[in-house]
């Protein structure tokens, strides 16, 4: 499983080169060749060539976001979890990141999404679950969980 968080959580000492590398040498074991061929190639996937030695601090919101995602990937991972990735993002850094988010899944790759932007999540997702204090208020398709077929309370909760 790979994680994406709402910070980025990116070392700020490392390139994003470095820090795409990390997890792979200390947990897999991967040596400095292989894993800086699995970085770049996760670099790539993500948009971010020419990004790869740059320091976290010098890169926008939605950079250092995509460089996140890229480490998460680096582990191959069977799911993503990516948590609110876009909440401190303005809306040209959250077009970058969900551009990426839509490539993922056209890759076949699983992901659990945590996001209140409905209108991607409708767009995206092959499944919608709501959850409303603490417990799952609705779950299935996008187009039925997020429809005005919801109870009031629920449609008040989404803006629907």
């Amino acid at each position: 499983m790979g994680m994406v968080f709402q910070r980025f959580n990116l070392f700020p000492h490392m390139s994003v080169l470095d820090n795409v590398m990390l997890a792979p040498r200390k947990v897999r074991g991967m040596s400095g060749q292989d894993a800086r061929e699995m970085a770049e190639r996760m670099i790539a996937k993500v948009g971010m060539n020419e990004f790869t030695h740059r320091a976290p601090k010098t890169l926008s919101g939605g950079q250092q976001q995509r460089a996140a995602i890229a480490r998460a990937l680096a582990m191959e991972p069977e799911v993503l979890l990516l948590d609110e990735i876009t909440s401190a993002l303005d809306p040209a850094m959250t077009r970058e990141v969900f551009k990426v988010v839509r490539a993922l899944a056209g890759d076949g790759i699983t992901m659990l999404l945590v996001t209140h932007d409905l209108p991607f999540a409708r767009d995206t997702a092959d499944r919608a679950v709501v959850i409303h204090k603490g417990l799952v208020a609705a779950d299935g398709t996008p187009e039925a969980v997020l429809s005005d077929a919801l109870p009031a309370e629920l449609r008040e909760l989404l803006a629907l």
